[in-house]
């Protein structure tokens, strides 16, 4: 018999066998919801009501523009205004560029103002003295005075300040701009130079763009940004990796997969994070290989108080990267942040007149400008819009859209792969308590752009990269690819694969029968469960809950300050196998996975965790995520990980 249909009967076969013996654990339950196999052809191309159905993994595909969540999508414009005044100032290329006739938007004349600047600095620390909280500031320079219409600048970022004097001293204007000074890579531009010559557009090395937005999950993209999934898709022909599954709870230890190839447990323990108080900067960064091969490299992100390897007292005691707008956004956000009137959100909507995504979504293309002669790594990071509200994604789409417009008509994507990426789903709110909502934010997006030129070029390897898009594929996968970019790995697949201990290169066949224990992706996060609902009341149910609940309680004994939790409620739970189990011997060896959500006072904080059973032992197999925002319930403790379950004394309403 073909060894692939004997894949498909022994999947039959197991999954007949979970369905008797479920049967046999501690009650009835509700009959349960098998996949059906569905052939060859569509273990590969598209399957309907399937993200992936392969042997190794079924994902279900929830329509986000399905009538049963269609609460859950806003029809409303969601276009953030940030000023309806045109900026008095703004940059071309090394150039400050003044425009008096604006000074009208703002009720003055030019020759009223007094306008200067500020270079801004980013401090740097003793490494033996590191303090994390001295990365949180930055140094403004002397006051420049701004006499011409334009001027260029020797800075990295500089603040302009515009005040008019006729009525006291009164300011009337702020903005923040960004420089990329060349002088910074001119080693590197001139070792190129020698070594290839002028660049050429099909020539390799390759520039590398991760554009990141952060808590978007691909059907999320699709339903609150359709103009830049479509461009992505139908103009740009994006590899879609429809299965791709998120391997951590939230953003560090994501992107501590994609860019060091690290489980969390991993980081915690690498001699590079030597306390509590980390510093980063002896990690293994992928952008640290890109450099070490020549390449120029950029870090930017707009919402640096929460940002990338910084939050949690964190941060680097060298800056990270050639260019590196932290510095500069750091004083932006002091200076000019607002939310044009919409409420609060953890991140700031808008830099003065500018949405902050499009500060970024700027500086990237300035950095494609200046370095489109030599390869380039630039990492960047949006959290401003999305981080907090499902349907604030809307008012990224349109920005995305142009950011996206123009790499491609300034002719940048011909020598550049682009990463569009998210690190996880939103992670808390309504939607994320019903099970479309469970599954996407264990779904974010990977949209990777080639060069036009690349699939004829490399046939063989873009084969490959389009199969992918309906395999199971992990954060780490993608850690895998960007090594193999810069070894130009795709040029030649006959030769053995990148070593890693974990994932794969996108650009080799993800074999079909991949689990999520293959890909690096815990129970926790695993979408590819065989699993059914069961009722509240279910017994098993209260028994696993009180479980997690006495492990989160033993977690808060270590810090005083927080209460210890009580169970409320049961919201819902389902039941299944893993995705490794064996057909067991007796019902007591069976593999069984509960994932529960539940609320707990104080606080009404609503947890999902979920279990393994096995041999009458519970075992959790992953951090519990808190699904709904808990805001200053933590105060009184900055553990990572454990700030999400406590709840501070201090809080606790006082009696009289």
């Amino acid at each position: 018999m073909n060894e692939r249909w004997c894949v498909y009967l022994l999947v039959i076969v197991t999954n007949i066998t979970f369905v008797y013996y479920l049967g046999l654990l501690d009650g009835a339950l509700a009959p349960v919801s098998i996949p059906k196999p569905c052939g060859i052809a569509c273990s590969v191309e598209e399957s309907p009501h399937f993200l992936i159905h392969t042997p190794g993994c079924v994902i279900p595909d929830f329509d986000p523009l399905d009538p049963t969540i269609s609460k859950y999508r806003t029809t409303e414009n969601k276009t953030v205004v940030c000023s309806t005044r045109r900026p008095l100032t703004e940059t071309q290329g090394l150039l400050l560029v003044v425009y008096k006739e604006r000074a009208v938007d703002y009720g003055v004349t030019w020759e009223s103002l007094n306008c200067s600047y500020r270079g801004i600095k980013r401090i740097q620390q003793n490494p033996v003295k590191y303090n994390s909280n001295c990365d949180k500031t930055s140094v403004l320079h002397e006051v420049i005075p701004i006499k011409e219409e334009s001027a260029i600048v020797d800075e990295d970022g500089i603040l302009v300040t515009c005040q008019e004097e006729t009525n006291g001293t009164n300011t009337v204007y702020k903005n923040v701009h960004y420089f990329v000074q060349p002088r910074v890579v001119r080693d590197k531009r001139k070792k190129f130079q020698e070594d290839h010559g002028e660049r050429r557009p099909r020539q390799d090395p390759l520039s590398v763009i991760v554009m990141g937005t952060d808590a978007v999950s691909r059907g999320n993209l699709r339903r609150h940004m359709p103009e830049t999934f479509d461009y992505l898709k139908k103009s740009l022909g994006a590899i879609d990796l429809h299965g791709f599954n998120k391997v951590a709870d939230n953003t560090d230890p994501n992107m501590i997969a994609a860019l060091m190839g690290l489980t969390e447990k991993e980081f915690k323990n690498h001699p590079c994070v030597p306390n509590k108080m980390s510093k980063f900067d002896d990690c293994p960064l992928i952008w640290k290989n890109y450099s070490e091969n020549g390449y120029a490299t950029a870090y930017g992100e707009d919402s640096p108080w929460m940002g990338l390897f910084h939050y949690n007292r964190a941060g680097y005691v060298k800056q990270p990267t050639d260019y590196y707008n932290r510095a500069s956004f750091l004083i932006s956000e002091r200076e000019i942040s607002h939310n044009a009137g919409l409420g609060k959100s953890n991140g700031r909507y808008c830099q003065g007149s500018k949405l902050s995504a499009s500060v970024v979504h700027d500086y990237s293309l300035l950095v494609a400008d200046a370095l489109k002669d030599i390869p380039y790594f630039g990492f960047y990071w949006t959290a401003s819009l999305s981080h907090d509200y499902l349907t604030m994604a809307k008012a990224v789409d349109r920005p995305s859209l142009w950011y996206l417009q123009q790499l491609h008509s300034r002719g940048y994507l011909d020598h550049t792969i682009l990463f569009f990426i998210s690190d996880h789903g939103q992670r808390w709110g309504d939607f994320r308590s019903t099970y479309a909502g469970m599954l996407e934010e264990r779904l974010p997006y990977v949209m990777i752009v080639f060069p036009p030129w690349f699939k004829d070029q490399y046939p063989e390897a873009w084969a490959n990269l389009h199969t992918n898009t309906r395999r199971l594929t992990s954060t780490f996968d993608i850690h895998v690819t960007l090594r193999d970019i810069l070894t130009q790995a795709y040029t030649d697949l006959s030769t053995a694969p990148t070593v890693a201990a974990h994932g794969q290169s996108l650009f080799r066949e993800v074999p079909l029968g991949r689990t999520c224990e293959n890909a690096g992706i815990s129970d926790h996060f695993c979408t590819c469960l065989h699993s059914t609902e069961v009722n509240v009341d279910d017994p098993r149910l209260k028994k696993v809950v009180q479980f997690v609940v006495k492990r989160l309680n033993q977690y808060l004994s270590l810090y005083p300050k927080c209460v210890p939790l009580k169970l409320d409620k049961i919201l819902r739970g389902r039941v299944g196998t893993a995705t490794n189990s064996t057909i067991p011997q007796n019902h007591d060896s069976v593999t069984m996975i509960f994932n529960v959500a539940f609320v707990t006072n104080p606080g009404a904080a609503e947890f999902e965790g979920t279990v393994r059973y096995q041999n009458k032992v519970y075992q959790l197999v992953s951090d519990v995520s808190r699904i709904n925002q808990y805001g200053n319930q933590s105060h009184c403790i900055n553990h990572s990980v454990h700030r999400k379950y406590c709840y501070c004394r201090d809080m606790l309403p006082t009696t009289t």
